[in-house]
């Protein structure tokens, strides 16, 4: 698959109502493979930590009982959505006092979480980056092992592509491009 394909046609997938089943050696292989993001001063400042299928269900539990501690039907909708993944994927930021590198390592981890996008993609894994306001909670950040220094970015929904029709997204920006005068 050339780059340009994958960048034109990956795109988010959203349904989650039936067993997936991905191939979790494609997964590893990925996350490696995607490390050789650029980043300053080679900190790589990144590191996941997945949730392979048969282990989600435990995850989403442990999840839930602190993002949505009162709501039993947002617990059950996360159990039934996450149980219904190949995988899950923790992405997981090395945090800096100093301004100018903790923006760096936001650059850094942006640029290895599209690799591993487009990776994934091109191994014939489907993705859908989530950034669920739970994520910023201490007890949820526990789940995953997340330590002091450290940032809970986001998640990534592993999925399969065997529904899923190539379309091209329409972009709104169009006025991304000027030249300096």
């Amino acid at each position: 698959m050339e780059l340009q394909h994958a960048i034109k046609y990956r795109r988010s997938i959203k349904k989650f109502n039936r067993d997936m089943h991905i191939n979790e050696d494609a997964v590893r292989e990925a996350v490696v493979e995607a490390a050789n993001a650029p980043n300053h001063g080679m900190r790589e400042p990144w590191r996941v930590v997945y949730v392979p299928k048969h282990k989600l269900g435990e995850m989403s539990k442990e999840v839930t009982r602190y993002a949505f501690p009162r709501e039993p039907e947002k617990k059950q909708s996360h159990y039934d959505a996450v149980t219904n993944l190949g995988g899950f994927i923790a992405l997981i930021m090395k945090c800096d006092a100093r301004q100018r590198e903790e923006n760096e390592n936001y650059l850094a981890v942006g640029a290895y979480a599209q690799n591993l996008l487009l990776l994934l993609y091109e191994k014939g894994i489907g993705t859908c980056w989530k950034t669920p306001t739970y994520i910023f909670h201490p007890k949820v950040r526990n789940v995953f092992g997340v330590l002091p220094d450290e940032r809970l970015i986001g998640f990534i929904y592993l999925t399969d592509l065997e529904s899923e029709k190539e379309t091209e997204a329409k972009r709104k920006n169009k006025g991304v491009y000027t030249e300096y005068i």
